[in-house]
């Protein structure tokens, strides 16, 4: 799971680094060279700032004959750090934290790699869309024309500004428990026959602990969040990072949220899903194509299956 992912499996250990006594204009001259987006600024071999490219930006606004400041002077500090023991998704909470895009990589004082934005969101996608707060919808009918049943033991809702149209800001939300049944009957429809997720004895000796449910049967669940919104939602793309196990007989959850209209009918959704801790196991974002229902489905309300 990415979640166990260390930065240091990530980082790049190619670093650029200059001295505080360095003038903006050599450490300048370096970012080009090296083709990177920034120099850590060291004394005496320990790191102690960073100058990115953003920084020169700011930097020449600021102030004239940049060109022969001391990198002492225009240097970012204190530079925020991580630990190369530390999971990906710490780098990126740090990220987001302290609103930068390198984040140097330390050890006892000594610098061991460099990770940014771009590499983490290889692993991490939704990272180029940093989460926004959004005031709470209200909720809408809990049986919709879009799905043809219902059952009892799921439970399901759709926040919206308008329940006939999808809006930025409308939530739906989908849950229900994985049973034994729902993971063979997937192994049997995909021909994902893993050991993992079918025999517990094998499955028991493994970093789990006993059976879990397919990655892409998690992922389903977000398609079935996906259904209880308001038109024909079509799939178009789903990026995912996979936080933690679903363990076979756990009750789980899938919420989506639209966050940003792409035009064309199309919009951008945030996607989790979270195991019956309610602790995160997948993130991702979406990318799905809003129809107009057909004309016999208008005024249909799904069934509930006894």
């Amino acid at each position: 799971m990415y979640e166990e992912i260390p930065v240091r499996e990530v980082m790049l250990t190619d670093v650029a680094t200059a001295e505080t006594e360095r003038t903006a204009e050599e450490a300048a001259v370096t970012i080009r060279e090296e083709g990177v987006g920034s120099v850590v600024v060291v004394r005496n071999g320990t790191p102690v700032g960073i100058l990115t490219e953003a920084d020169f930006a700011r930097q020449l606004c600021e102030r004239s004959g940049l060109a022969r400041v001391e990198l002492g002077e225009v240097m970012s500090a204190p530079l925020v750090t991580v630990d190369p023991d530390a999971s990906i998704h710490e780098a990126a909470a740090t990220l987001r934290e302290h609103d930068v895009k390198h984040l140097p990589v330390v050890d006892g004082g000594e610098l061991r790699g460099i990770v940014t934005t771009a590499e983490l969101c290889r692993y991490i996608p939704q990272l180029m869309h940093p989460p926004v707060a959004r005031p709470e919808l209200p909720p809408r009918r809990s049986i919709r024309p879009e799905t043809a049943y219902e059952r009892e033991d799921w439970s399901f809702e759709y926040r919206g500004v308008d329940e006939t149209r999808v809006s930025v800001g409308d939530v739906a939300t989908f849950e229900r428990q994985l049973t034994t049944e729902d993971v063979e009957a997937f192994a049997e429809a995909t021909g994902d026959t893993s050991r993992l997720h079918l025999e517990e004895e094998y499955a028991t000796g493994t970093r789990f602990g006993g059976r879990i449910a397919h990655g892409a049967l998690a992922v389903g669940l977000i398609s079935a969040a996906l259904a209880r919104l308001p038109g024909l939602t079509i799939y178009l793309s789903q990026e995912a990072s996979f936080r933690g196990p679903l363990h076979v007989g756990e009750r789980a959850s899938a919420r989506c949220e639209i966050v940003d209209e792409l035009g064309g009918s199309k919009f951008r959704v945030e996607t989790t899903v979270h195991d019956g801790d309610d602790e995160p196991v997948l993130e991702g974002e979406a990318v799905v194509l809003v129809d107009e229902l057909p004309p016999h489905a208008e005024g249909h309300e799904g069934a509930t299956a006894d």
